[in-house]
């Protein structure tokens, strides 16, 4: 059954190929891009200007305030994001599917933009408490992003651009933390200090939010710009009227019901947790665990993430072309690009664990081959939910992101209790690095072993009406053997 209808589904898209050229769903996959960067970027500032916060020899030449935050209180700032993003994730997916993405994802941008720029004013009132609530409220606003771009997707891309274009679109999340280390490291050099970070990143929040305004929209029926052709090759390639897809109420029982579901949740949990590590510890442990200086250690951040960056759109690209030539089934392609990203990055992990001070070119690069193996998680299960539902593909990612949210919380605080406020002791790194190796790679099991890219039957619109109506109807088509034999008797 998955089979015929991996081919149907091929044939589809094959067939609504006929649209070439640049197109109104392009242009809105650039300003999810975007998005994703601006707000990537306001998240991910922070951990290189917390070490210049509390850098006292730093900041003598700045005039900027010093605050004497110990590790346990920057672990506690840089997981107090984590908080409000777990709170918010499921109210942000059901959000996101009822309002549409374009206004979740503008409150977003303006609300972000609005906190980094107050941001310093608040710790000089309120010292770290007042700075943990103010990420928290960076965290509530920030939870919409992935389950509205998720939401915007399911209803943008056909299945033959699917894979290519999430990827795409996801890595403008690795462009806004390459962008933030050296750009923050540069920054906290200004005359202003580290202040001047949290000044230019509120900015840029503001011009992407006009950005979004004006270009882009929640479905490709409510973009002014969008021809009849397109909009008709976008609905024939998801098999579904996007004007259906609101009315249509949240089959929650069924959902948890999806063993598929739970796989994505595996991985989302352990993907996080390793991802955490190194996007909140990582100018921490080059600073202060290889002993690189505050400007290279920001600069040397960001370079793990340009192969994260690389991996995610490169791997996107291969495994659409890969399914669509019909060498791998949807379903193996998922699990092979995610087993290149947690058990791949897993071993260079453990690697890592046994390198010090001595080593740190080796360090850079091993961080940096990591971050590519970990950017085919796009390819991964990342884009699984669009498959097993594009209408609730929102819903589903706001689900396994709150899972994967707990281990964003808990990530800084463990590194912390673990490092005991000396992170230039590299035997504490090495327990940290392998457990967080063994999450991945456990997680990553549990995905294969349960795995599906099957469409799910409650993603239909009238599933629901069909199931009351006559439980026969919901029972699986017949296999192409099946049909041969019911032809042969016809005959």
């Amino acid at each position: 059954m998955a089979e015929n209808k991996e081919k149907c589904a091929r044939k589809a898209s094959e067939g609504g190929t006929k649209h070439h050229g640049f197109g109104i769903r392009h242009v809105q996959m650039i300003c999810m891009s975007f998005c994703m960067v601006a707000l990537l970027l306001a998240r991910s500032s922070m951990a290189v200007a917390i070490l210049a916060m509390t850098d006292a020899e730093h900041n003598a030449s700045t005039g900027a305030k010093v605050y004497e935050w110990d590790k346990k209180i920057q672990g506690l700032i840089l997981s107090s994001f984590y908080w409000g993003y777990m709170c918010m994730q499921i109210p942000a997916g059901v959000l996101a599917k009822r309002f549409g993405g374009k206004p979740i994802l503008l409150v977003a941008l303006l609300a972000n933009g609005c906190l980094t720029g107050l941001f310093p004013l608040l710790a000089s009132l309120g010292g770290w408490p007042l700075v943990c609530v103010c990420r928290v409220m960076m965290g509530l606003t920030q939870a919409c992003l992935f389950p509205a771009s998720h939401t915007l997707l399911g209803r943008w891309l056909p299945i033959s651009e699917r894979t290519s274009y999430t990827g795409i679109v996801y890595s403008g999340s690795q462009i806004g933390v390459i962008i933030a280390m050296p750009l923050s490291g540069l920054l906290a050099e200004t005359a202003l200090g580290w202040k001047m970070i949290f000044y230019v990143t509120s900015a840029i929040m503001f011009l992407t939010a006009a950005l979004w305004y004006w270009f882009a929209a929640s479905t490709p029926g409510e973009h002014s710009m969008m021809t009849e052709e397109e909009k008709t090759y976008i609905e024939m390639g998801l098999d579904t009227s996007t004007e259906t897809r609101r009315t249509q109420k949240t089959p929650w029982r069924e959902i948890f019901r999806t063993p598929g579901l739970w796989a994505i949740m595996a991985s989302h949990v352990g993907g996080s947790a390793v991802f955490i590590l190194f996007f909140v510890d990582l100018p921490t442990y080059l600073e202060r665990g290889m002993n690189i200086s505050l400007r290279n250690s920001a600069s040397l951040s960001a370079l793990p993430f340009v192969g994260m960056w690389v991996g995610s759109i490169g791997s996107g690209l291969l495994s659409q072309k890969i399914y669509n030539l019909g060498w791998l089934k949807l379903g193996t392609c998922r699990k092979v690009f995610n087993s290149f990203a947690l058990f791949g990055s897993g071993l260079g992990i453990i690697a890592l664990a046994f390198l010090g001070p001595d080593h740190k070119n080796i360090v850079v690069a091993i961080l940096t081959l990591v971050f590519f193996l970990f950017g085919f998680s796009s390819a991964g299960f990342m884009v699984n939910h669009l498959d097993l539902s594009p209408q609730f593909a929102g819903v589903l990612l706001s689900l396994t992101n709150f899972a994967g949210g707990i281990g964003s919380i808990i990530t800084p605080v463990i590194t912390s209790f673990i490092l005991k406020n000396d992170p230039t002791d590299i035997s504490r790194w090495r327990i940290v690095f392998l457990l967080f190796a063994s999450i991945g790679i456990v997680s990553n099991l549990i995905y294969i072993i349960l795995g599906s890219s099957d469409r799910q039957p409650w993603d239909s619109p009238d599933y629901k009406d069909k199931r009351k109506a006559d439980p026969e109807e919901m029972t699986p088509v017949l296999n192409s053997k099946d049909e041969k034999e019911l032809e042969a008797r016809k005959h």
